[in-house]
C-alpha cells in the first residue's frame, strides 16, 4: 500500500516539513553553513554529518542509539547519490525529472520512493515504511540544491565581471 506524504521548505534555510493527512508529522532542520541536518520523522530521529568540502559523503545517525545507520556517497556528476545502510540494503538516489522537479529513493526490487516537486512543496508517494530512506531522499536534493546555489553564487560575478570587462 502507498503512503503518501507532503512536504513544504523554506527556501532561505532549506528546512522542511512532514506532513500526513495534514498533521505535521517531522522536520528537517540543516545548519547554516554546513549540509548537517537533524531530523524526526513519527517516532523517529536522525543525523545527517556531511564530510568534506563538497559533501562526498553523509553519515546518517540514528539519535536513539548515537549509531551509524547509513553513509551516502554522492555522484556530484551524475546527480546520484547511493544510500548504504549498514544493514546491507543499497539504494539509489536519482534525479528523473528534466528540470529536477522529480526524484527517487529505490533498490529497484521492493522498495520505491517517489517525490514530486513544485516551487516550496511537494510529495511523496512510497511504497515502503522506511522513515529513513524518506528523510534521506530530501535531505540528498537539499544538498544537491545548495552546492547548485554556491557554484551560481560563484559563476555569475565572473560572468559578469568578465562580460563589463569586454565593453
Amino acid at each position: 500500500m502507498s503512503k503518501l506524504i507532503n512536504w513544504k521548505s523554506d527556501w532561505l534555510s532549506g528546512n522542511f516539513q512532514l506532513f500526513v493527512d495534514g498533521l505535521q508529522k517531522g522536520a528537517i532542520t540543516f545548519g547554516m553553513w554546513k549540509s548537517n541536518a537533524e531530523s524526526t520523522f513519527e517516532d523517529q530521529n536522525y543525523q545527517f554529518v556531511s564530510d568534506g568540502f563538497w559533501q562526498s559523503k553523509t553519515r546518517i545517525i540514528d539519535r536513539k542509539t548515537n549509531k551509524v545507520i547509513a553513509i551516502i556517497t554522492y555522484d556530484c556528476w551524475k546527480s546520484k547519490a547511493l544510500i548504504s545502510l549498514t544493514n546491507g540494503g543499497q539504494y539509489e538516489w536519482k534525479s528523473t525529472g528534466v528540470w529536477k522537479s522529480k526524484w527517487t529513493v529505490s533498490n529497484y526490487k521492493d522498495e520505491h520512493i517517489r517525490y514530486t516537486s513544485s516551487s516550496n512543496s511537494g510529495a511523496i508517494s512510497s511504497d515502503t515504511d522506511n522513515k529513513l530512506l524518506v528523510i534521506a531522499g530530501l535531505f540528498i536534493k537539499q544538498v544537491y540544491n545548495r552546492q547548485t546555489v554556491f557554484v551560481m553564487a560563484c559563476i555569475v560575478p565572473i560572468i559578469t565581471t568578465s562580460t563589463f570587462r569586454h565593453h
